[in-house]
This record gives C-alpha cells, sequence and structure tokens, in this order.
C-alpha cells in the first residue's frame, strides 16, 4: 500500500499546474474543511478538452470541449454542463469564439472567461488532451454506452439504440462525430458526456487498486489540473456520495455570421437562466 502511495501522490505531483483566474468571481475554497453547516462546500471544475495529440497535432490547440462541472454533496448530485466551443464570448477585450481562450492563454485565461460569462467561480480545472482521454478510458477497460444516432465515423459504425463498448480509436469515432449529426456540435456535446458519465460510473465500480499503474500511466503526460494531491484525496474521501446523480446539460445557441465567421449566439436569456441554475447548485446567494 505504501508503494501505490507514492507512486499515486507522484503522478498528482506531475499532473499539477497552478493555473489560476484573475476575474472577479474568483474565489478560494477549502474543499477540505466543512462549513458552519457541518457540510462540505460544493465545488465547480472546468474540463478542457484540448485537441493537442489528436490527429498529430503537437501545439497548444483549443478546447473544443468545455465543460462545467458543480459538485454538490450534499445535495448527492454532480451537473455537467456543457458550453459550445463555438460561443460568441468577450475575451480579453474581444470578441471570438470561446475556445480561442485557452489558445490565447491556456486554463487561466479559459477559467476566467467561463467565470466572467457564467459569473460564477471556477475554482478548479482538468485539461485532457485526446491522446489521454482516449487512453484513461483504455486503463479503466473500457465504457459501454447506447449509441443516440446512426452515423459513421472513422470506418466505424452506430446504429441508434444499439449498444457499444467503446474504446481505442471506436471511442475517438463516436465522439468526433458532428457533421453528420442533425443536431450538429450539440449532438457531439451529448455522446461526450455519455462517455464523462460513463466514465465515472466505471471508475465507482473497477478494480482501480489492480490497474492503478495503468490508469496512472495514461495521466502522466495527458492531463493537467491545479488540483492538489491531498484536495484529490478529500474529493475521493468525502464527496463520493455527489456521484450519487449525474445530471447533464447544455447551453445552446443559435448559428450566425459575423464577419465570415460562423458564431454560436446565446440569448442572454438563456445565459443568465444557466447562470442562476449553477448559482443554485454551488450554493451561491
Amino acid at each position: 500500500m505504501a508503494k501505490v502511495y507514492m507512486d499515486v501522490r507522484g503522478t498528482a505531483d506531475d499532473l499539477y499546474e497552478g493555473a489560476q483566474s484573475n476575474s472577479q468571481y474568483a474565489r478560494k475554497v477549502d474543499i477540505g474543511k466543512k462549513t458552519k453547516d457541518n457540510t462540505y462546500p460544493p465545488f465547480s471544475v472546468l474540463l478542457l478538452g484540448v485537441d493537442t495529440g489528436d490527429l498529430g497535432r503537437v501545439d497548444q490547440g483549443r478546447s473544443d470541449t468545455m465543460m462545467v462541472l458543480t459538485v454538490n454533496p450534499e445535495t448527492e448530485k454532480t451537473t455537467i454542463t456543457s458550453l459550445q466551443r463555438d460561443t460568441y464570448i468577450m475575451i480579453n477585450g474581444n470578441y471570438d469564439k470561446l475556445n480561442a481562450a485557452y489558445a490565447y492563454g491556456g486554463a487561466s485565461l479559459a477559467m476566467e472567461t467561463v467565470e466572467n460569462y457564467l459569473e460564477i467561480p471556477i475554482d478548479y480545472y482538468i485539461s485532457v488532451n485526446m491522446m489521454g482521454f482516449q487512453e484513461l478510458v483504455g486503463a479503466i477497460g473500457g465504457v459501454d454506452v447506447q449509441s443516440d444516432l446512426t452515423f459513421s465515423q472513422q470506418g466505424y459504425d452506430f446504429v441508434k439504440g444499439e449498444n457499444y463498448h467503446l474504446e481505442g480509436e471506436r471511442l475517438l469515432a463516436y465522439t468526433r462525430n458532428r457533421y453528420d449529426d442533425p443536431d450538429g456540435d450539440y449532438g457531439r456535446q451529448n455522446r461526450q458526456r455519455q462517455i464523462i458519465a460513463a466514465a465515472i460510473n466505471k471508475m465507482k465500480s473497477v478494480d482501480t487498486l489492480s490497474n492503478y499503474q495503468s490508469i496512472l500511466s495514461s495521466l502522466e503526460g495527458n492531463v493537467q489540473t491545479n488540483l492538489k494531491f491531498d484536495q484529490m484525496q478529500n474529493i475521493l474521501l468525502n464527496y463520493r456520495a455527489a456521484a450519487t446523480q449525474l445530471d447533464e446539460k447544455s447551453l445552446r445557441g443559435s448559428g450566425e455570421m459575423i464577419g465570415g465567421v460562423s458564431y454560436q449566439i446565446v440569448s442572454e436569456e438563456d445565459r443568465q437562466a444557466m447562470s442562476q441554475m449553477l448559482k443554485r447548485e454551488l450554493e451561491i446567494e
């Protein structure tokens, strides 16, 4: 057990990248300390799926997947909210696509941009490149999902309503398709949330001790986070109940051409409604 502990701690230290936001909504939440109500505080995580490592890319890349996870141990609920990568949004005083924030300023600017947009704190972030995503799911033995669409991608065929065991290239093919989806990138987001929810459920039951070295290997070089080792421990020990219920949301917009570029325009009403929902999940007044 001592070796397991030291291996996990060493990997956690390697993953740490102390990105911070400078927005007015940034905060420091102590997930290892109970509140005055004798409960652990809810917190948020920005999950970034970056295209570095995908199709041979090696540069900084853009965050083609952006999800806000709000974790509330009191309600025993985790909400996964997808943000559309082409959302028309203010970044450092100029309008651009949401996924450009990561390319311009890494995780720090991505966190700050999402905080300003949704008017909530982003306590932590986890960035995963596409190669790491594939390797992590493979390390836990793959995931099982039911296809929500009939389509073909990269030589793999999927039929709506059929169940599939996904790992390796088949996994990436399932999550990449958007051009053949009537719902476009929103359909792809739904399949990405499927995979994440399935992976969370698999991690709750998989014998992580027996294959922990494969899991650690899949993380090294593929994942960065500002979660420290002791904070990861606190989440595993004190927030397990929050994985009981996984709720999936999506902030949707409508397509519009601006200056010859296609954007997704989210209505102010929908943005505010999502902001209020997330504040309730985080128990923010």
